[in-house]
């Protein structure tokens, strides 16, 4: 667990989903390239995430199998927004 501020987010967008899962990233923001290659082999990937208000961070386990669009956004505290 760390107390270090979230490096970015991650919009991930789902099979059969309409909705993108908002993830706070800690730790070093993969590049785009590392991002497409999960895409194309589906990838299983461990990821550091917070949530908002609680403290440290826990694992969370992403199937980028089942994900069909992603894209990165710098960190920010200001309110989230999915569309």
């Amino acid at each position: 667990m760390t107390m270090d501020a979230p490096t970015g987010l991650l919009y991930l967008l789902s099979v059969g989903k309409e909705k993108e899962l908002i993830l706070r990233v800690h730790g070093t923001m993969p590049a785009v390239e590392r991002l497409i290659g999960w895409m194309e082999e589906g990838t299983v990937v461990s990821l550091q995430i917070s949530h908002e208000g609680e403290p440290g961070t826990f694992t969370y386990v992403v199937n980028f199998k089942h994900v069909v669009a992603a894209r990165f956004a710098p960190y920010a505290t200001a309110r989230i927004s999915s569309f």
